[in-house]
């Protein structure tokens, strides 16, 4: 089968790419695992990887508040900065509910063959809301 890239790509008003994932201290919706004290603390809410470069780029620093926004919506949650990321993608966990709603802005384009939604990546653009208060 031939590579599709996928449903949507960045472009000039959405330049990066928004991946979305887990984090090791909680599971799916949180339900069970914010009931654990150790792993509530480990993973207490939502925030945005993104890269040194990227970050300088925007005039971000680390914890300031950023609104990442898609075709479909606006989540906001504070920056953590790391290398383990590329400088044209941005990270967020999927896990919180409210304004960090990762899933807020995903696409809802379906695989031609599974038909699982691309819930994993678009594009969007990020702005920098200023430090967290």
């Amino acid at each position: 089968m031939a590579h599709r890239a996928a449903a949507e790509e960045p472009d000039g008003a959405y330049p990066l790419l928004l991946t979305t994932g887990r984090v090791v201290a909680q599971y799916q919706s949180g339900a069970q695992t914010r009931r654990v004290a150790e792993l509530n603390a480990a993973a207490p809410g939502p925030f945005v990887e993104l890269h040194p470069r990227l970050a300088a780029r925007l005039g971000a620093a680390e914890g300031d508040r950023l609104a990442v926004v898609s075709r479909r919506g606006r989540a906001v949650a504070p920056a953590r900065i790391t290398t383990a990321i590329r400088p044209d993608t941005v990270f967020m966990p999927f896990h919180w509910p409210g304004e960090g709603r990762a899933n807020t802005l995903t696409n809802p384009a379906l695989d031609p063959t599974s038909r699982m939604p691309e819930f994993k990546s678009c594009a969007v653009r990020v702005e920098v809301l200023g430090p967290e208060e």
